[in-house]
């Protein structure tokens, strides 16, 4: 079994809520995260799945992460069943990626 990634988002932003590392393997991590965090909110029906960043061996993992939201804490967790590959995110609740900020769309 793989190890299990806790982020809390809110320690990836700066005060005005962009992602804060500029490059690096801290960009793209949270970068990753946040994909992660758009998938979970946003209003979808049938949202592209998001394939796993994960390269055990140097090749590609090949896997698609299935995420959800635990109803009694908001925590965002994933996995992937390919890889094992998982984690949960907190502090996204109000970040730009949050979907369930997005107002309605009129029609």
């Amino acid at each position: 079994m793989t190890d299990c990634w806790i982020v809390d988002l809110g320690h990836y932003l700066t005060p005005n809520g962009a992602i804060a590392p500029i490059d690096g393997r801290a960009r793209q991590l949270a970068e990753y995260w946040t994909s992660i965090v758009v998938h979970a909110t946003a209003n979808f029906a049938h949202p592209p799945p998001l394939p796993c960043r994960r390269r055990p061996g140097r090749e590609a993992c090949g896997g698609h992460l299935d995420i959800h939201i635990e109803a009694d804490s908001d925590a965002i967790h994933w996995s992937c069943p390919a890889c094992r590959e998982r984690g949960l995110i907190r502090g996204w609740q109000g970040t730009l990626w949050d979907g369930f900020n997005d107002p309605p769309l009129s029609s």
